[in-house]
């Protein structure tokens, strides 16, 4: 089977195609003939050397941290899957003709919904809903901030949680190019962080009291900001470091208002806790509800794979960039 692969030269790291050994599925997996996968940001830091596997092998590194396809072979012991099956999961190298992935990490596609909508949906509803309800313990009519929010896990998680009942929202942006998307979304407030920061805005916004939950996707240059607005009690999920990894933190100001600050990342968690996300998210998320379909940017072949990590890094897409496997 043919993979987009990450090789090292001379001259940095490069993507190429290569075949490798079309992988069977073990007794309780199942393999899928993928037709499409999305870009994530992770993948630019894969490509970089800094989210390499935990324990990495000799084995080429697979690009890709989704996929969406057919369910073509399914293991011995494997019940409520069968051949045909039109699925999406995360999976260790989703830009491959084929991959194999435990079958808990498996999950439907709404009917209504195409495989590209599926490769763009299901590492974002598993990462907020995880930030959300798991790690920040997000009760109805609770107050949300979500920095970033222009991105595409910043997307979702609005969706998410407005769809989860949350109280007030307010999205975080660097420009007002989102504004109106994040609003039909479910942003009751966008908040463009300029030099003075943000922190002031939000407790107006909140006439003093602070939020109860921040999903923050920027990182260190945001800490100090998010302990000032944080409400007592307040959660602070730091999900991504788009902005860098360090950041001021006020010791008196955390202890005074109690406040819990939770790091999350896929990168560490086996197989048996992904699948736990996945059960938590379907115990109580219907992915076939409108109000979570995706928005994607564009679809590409996979051969212009390049080209897509680089439409990211440059942020110049709103939404999911979705690649096409299948007949390409």
């Amino acid at each position: 089977m043919r993979a987009i692969v990450v090789e090292q030269n001379p001259g940095g790291s490069v993507l190429s195609m290569r075949d490798l050994p079309s992988p069977e599925p073990g007794p309780r997996q199942v393999k899928i003939r993928v037709r499409t996968a999305s870009v994530n940001r992770a993948d630019l830091g894969q490509r970089a050397g800094t989210h390499q596997p935990v324990s990495p092998g000799s084995a080429p590194v697979v690009v890709g941290l989704d996929a969406a396809g057919d369910v073509v072979t399914v293991g011995s012991e494997v019940r409520g899957i069968h051949v045909g099956d039109r699925v999406m999961a995360t999976v260790s190298g989703g830009l491959s003709e084929e991959v194999v992935v435990d079958a808990a990490l498996v999950v439907p596609i709404p009917p209504a919904w195409t495989y590209a909508e599926g490769a763009a949906a299901i590492l974002g509803l598993m990462t907020e809903h995880n930030a959300l309800r798991t790690a920040g313990d997000l009760k109805p009519s609770e107050t949300v901030l979500i920095h970033a929010a222009a991105s595409t896990v910043g997307l979702q998680c609005v969706q998410l949680a407005k769809y989860l009942g949350a109280g007030l929202i307010i999205a975080s942006v660097r420009t007002n190019r989102a504004t109106d998307l994040l609003r039909s979304q479910g942003a009751d407030h966008v908040v463009e962080v300029g030099e003075a920061g943000f922190a002031d805005r939000v407790l107006e916004l909140t006439d003093g009291r602070g939020v109860d939950v921040i999903v923050d996707h920027v990182g260190g240059p945001y800490l100090a900001d998010n302990i000032r607005c944080a409400a007592l009690l307040g959660r602070l999920v730091g999900v991504g470091r788009l902005g860098g990894a360090h950041g001021d933190l006020d010791l008196e100001a955390l202890a005074f208002k109690r406040l819990s600050i939770i790091g999350v990342t896929f990168r560490t968690r086996d197989a048996a806790e992904k699948a736990d996300i996945v059960a938590a998210l379907l115990s109580e998320v219907d992915p076939a509800s409108e109000a979570l379909r995706p928005l994607i940017d564009r679809i590409l072949p996979w051969t212009e794979v390049q080209q897509a990590q680089d439409l990211m890094a440059a942020n110049s897409h709103l939404g999911k960039i979705v690649l096409s496997v299948l007949n390409t």
